[in-house]
Formats: structure tokens, C-alpha cells, sequence
């Protein structure tokens, strides 16, 4: 009896071991998902409906995939350099961080991984994304990332102002060559409206009692701002090779007195003192109703066209004095760092995030214009219902008209040199100096010592 029970003792053991091997019995653990943890915080992405958004685009990740789960890790934007930095230090990098613009790929160059061998290794076809996308994530030493969405910049107009001050509308004819820097200040002018309701073309203008200014640019800094003026170096305030100063150019110069006499002797723009009372009061420049034009990208749309008080549309930038017509660009992409683990997880999250079929629900939390030619119908249908009546070909005519050397891209002491040219503009919105010569001379000089210091440690 005991051998018999020994036995059959015995066969039940084999036979768990052979149901085991073929799997049978207690089911496996799953294996574990990779993680791709995606640090957001340099650009846009922080606000509460931002956040909310993308936690649902991880779940809509996360359930979809078996072996890769996404985490969006939202740092304030005021933190971002420090604890992007502290996780690179503390040798935790990110796999990815994004939405990155062209600055803050600029501001940590070094850090990036160049996903030149992931595109051919996948032989992946960039054909669909449109070309300024493309060239503004390309570099001579290495491709930062996969375009996801284009920031154009264009005219936000105040349709009722025009229509009080009897001013015609901005042309939308992008081939009208008689819409030029001189028309837009005429423009303004008309819609400078002080106390007793004279415009800034009337002798009797009271320009210490302004109640309605007539244009305003979005802060893009020196670089940004004088961009659409037409130097050689357009949006580059260096030579081609980095080592020459090259902010004092004729064309800055022009540009930079523009504004000056806009802001002190044309008053259609408004000085340091009216935008520090806006920005205190928690204020954009357009949506109070008192400025008619105002210059910005499309991700000033989210803010800029929603629960206004009165008609609005956009038109284009006007053509500068060389005849060319230059509307700067911002640009996104997700980026992975060179110290990251996981970099080929990372690289597949970003396909999926710059792919035809979620491209477009990306760029909506975020504000952009998808990247790929193949989903503009897709976000036309997407702006008709979040901003309806505007003209929607302004947006995309406008991508043809980058800025290139673009106004953010990478130049040595990113940075450094960043401060020394915006504290000369700044010099001029609080009127501390009002000549454009003297200003780029000195920023010029400055520039110029900066330069000298890094190349002397960089040979």
C-alpha cells in the first residue's frame, strides 16, 4: 500500500512539473512595463487643464501598450533648470522632456541625445512633416528630436477698434507687398487713442493720457523681436561660425529705433511702465480690449481668442524695408537626454507621440500646429470648433516665413548672451536709451567679450 501510494504520490509530482513546463498551473507574473518618464516644465504643459490632459493621454498610453508605460512629471516652469540638472546630476535623467522649444534645446545642447541612428535604424520617413519643422531640430552634429508641433507667428487685430477708428482692416493677402513695417506704424497710430478720443496722428494727441494703444509686440526678447527685420544673420546675433559679434547691423538698427520712436516719439506702443502695470494686474496686452494690433504666436490663441468682449481676427506679419516678409517660429519636440536609461523605450514613446494618428491631440494640449502635413485637416476641424470665424490660412501661410538662422537656436553662452542683448531692449521700453546705435553698439561689445571667453576655452 505505501509503494502504491508512493507511486501515485509520485506521478502527480511529474506530472505538476510537466503542466508547469507547458504552462499550466498558477498563471506567470506579468512582465514588468519599462518606464518612460517624461519631464515637462521648459515650455508649455504646466497649466491645471494641461496637466488634466495629460494624464489622459498616459492612460490612453498606458492601456495600449504591453511593455512600455508612460508618467508625465510636471515641474513648474520657474524650476525647470534646476531640477532638470539635479536629475542629471543625481544620475536619474529623464527619458524624455518636452514640449521642448528651440531655447531650451539651445539652453542645454550638451545634454541632448542626437537621434540621427534611431531614424535610420527604423528607416523612418520624415517626408510628412512640414520642412521648417524638420530644420529647426537639425543641427550639423546631431538631430534633437521628431518635430511635434510649429508655434507661426502672425497679427492678433481687435476688429472693433479698427472699426471705431474707422481704419481698414490688415490686409490677408500674403502676395499684397503694400502691407510693410511703415503701414503697420501708420496703422497704430490711428488706433493710438488718448482721454479725449485723439489719435496718435492729431496735433492735439495727449500722449501722457493714453487710454488705447495701438500695437504690441509678445515678448521674444531682442533676438525674436528683430528677427523680422531681415539681416543677414536674421535671428543670430553672431557670424556663421560664432566667433564675431554681429547684433550691430543695419537691420537690428532700424528695428530696434522702430520700436524706440514707437514707444517716445510715436506713442503706439506702450513703454516698460504700461506693461509692468498690465503684468501686475494679470493681464495679456489684447484681451482687456485696449490694444488694436498685438503680435504673437499661435499659442497665444488658448488666452488670446477665448470669452473676448469683442470682434477678433488674425492677419499676416507685414513685409520688412528689404521686401522680404519674415514671421518668426517657435517650434516643439520631445528630446531624450544622452545619461537617460531606456533611450530606445524613450525613442519609441516618441514616435507614438509624433505619429499621424496622435500628433494632432498632442498639439491640442499644447497649442501647436502638428508637425505633419498629413493631419492639417484634422486640426483645421479641431480650430473651427475651438476658434470659429478667424482666418484659418493665415496660420498655415504663415509657417512658409521662419526665421532661419531662427532667433532661439543654439549660439555659445546661450544664455549669457540671451541677457546682454534683452537688457539693451530693455533699456529701450523703459527709455533709459532710446538710440538704437548706442544700444547695439554696447550689446555688440558685449557680446563680443562673451564670445572671446568661450572660444578661448573651447579651441
Amino acid at each position: 500500500m505505501k509503494n502504491k501510494l508512493f507511486k501515485l504520490l509520485a506521478f502527480f509530482a511529474m506530472a505538476s512539473m510537466i503542466l508547469a513546463a507547458c504552462g499550466g498551473g498558477a498563471p506567470a507574473a506579468p512582465a514588468e512595463k519599462v518606464k518612460v518618464v517624461i519631464f515637462v516644465g521648459m515650455g508649455t504643459g504646466t497649466d491645471p487643464d494641461q496637466v488634466e490632459a495629460q494624464k489622459k493621454l498616459a492612460v490612453k498610453y498606458n492601456t495600449t501598450h504591453d511593455k512600455i508605460e508612460i508618467e508625465f512629471l510636471i515641474v513648474p516652469h520657474d524650476e525647470y533648470a534646476t531640477r532638470y540638472l539635479a536629475m542629471l546630476s543625481g544620475g536619474n535623467a529623464p527619458q524624455l522632456v518636452g514640449p521642448n522649444g528651440v531655447s531650451s534645446v539651445a539652453e542645454f545642447f550638451d545634454t541632448w541625445e542626437d537621434i540621427t541612428p534611431y531614424i535610420k535604424a527604423d528607416n523612418l520617413d520624415l517626408s510628412d512633416f512640414y520642412g521648417p519643422a524638420v530644420e529647426l531640430n537639425t543641427y550639423p552634429d546631431k538631430n534633437t528630436g521628431l518635430p511635434l508641433g510649429l508655434y507661426p507667428s502672425f497679427l492678433f487685430y481687435n476688429k472693433d477698434l479698427f472699426d471705431a477708428q474707422s481704419v481698414d482692416y490688415p490686409t490677408h493677402d500674403f502676395n499684397d507687398k503694400s502691407w510693410t513695417m511703415e503701414a503697420l506704424r501708420e496703422m497704430a497710430m490711428r488706433l493710438t487713442v488718448d482721454k479725449n478720443g485723439m489719435n496718435a496722428t492729431d496735433p492735439d494727441f495727449d500722449p501722457a493720457n493714453i487710454v488705447q494703444y495701438g500695437y504690441d509686440d509678445q515678448w521674444d526678447g531682442m533676438r525674436g523681436t528683430m528677427a523680422n527685420w531681415g539681416a543677414e544673420n536674421v535671428g543670430r546675433p553672431t557670424s556663421a561660425d560664432y566667433k564675431t559679434a554681429a547684433a550691430d547691423n543695419p537691420e537690428w538698427n532700424q528695428g530696434v529705433q522702430w520700436i524706440s520712436d514707437g514707444i517716445w516719439k510715436d506713442h503706439f506702443i506702450g513703454g516698460a511702465d504700461v506693461q509692468a502695470a498690465r503684468d501686475s494686474a494679470g493681464t495679456d496686452p489684447f484681451g482687456p480690449g485696449t490694444t488694436g494690433i498685438f503680435y504673437s504666436h499661435t499659442w497665444f490663441m488658448a488666452e488670446g481668442l477665448h470669452d473676448l468682449s469683442f470682434a477678433a481676427d488674425i492677419a499676416p506679419v507685414p513685409f520688412n524695408p528689404k521686401g522680404n516678409r519674415i514671421a518668426r517660429i517657435d517650434a516643439d519636440n520631445f528630446t531624450i537626454p544622452k545619461d537617460a536609461k531606456n533611450k530606445q523605450e524613450a525613442w519609441e514613446v516618441m514616435k507614438w507621440l509624433t505619429s499621424p494618428e496622435i500628433i494632432a491631440d498632442v498639439c491640442r494640449i499644447y497649442g501647436c500646429v502638428p508637425a505633419r502635413k498629413s493631419v492639417q485637416s484634422v486640426y483645421l476641424e479641431q480650430l473651427k470648433t475651438d476658434y470659429p470665424g478667424i482666418d484659418y490660412d493665415v496660420i498655415f501661410k504663415s509657417i512658409d516665413y521662419l526665421d532661419k538662422p531662427n532667433n532661439e537656436e543654439w549660439i555659445p553662452e546661450w544664455g549669457k548672451i540671451e541677457d546682454a542683448l534683452n537688457n539693451g531692449l530693455s533699456l529701450v521700453y523703459s527709455g533709459t536709451e532710446k538710440d538704437a546705435k548706442k544700444v547695439l553698439t554696447d550689446a555688440d561689445a558685449e557680446v563680443q567679450k562673451i564670445l572671446d571667453e568661450y572660444w578661448a576655452t573651447h579651441k
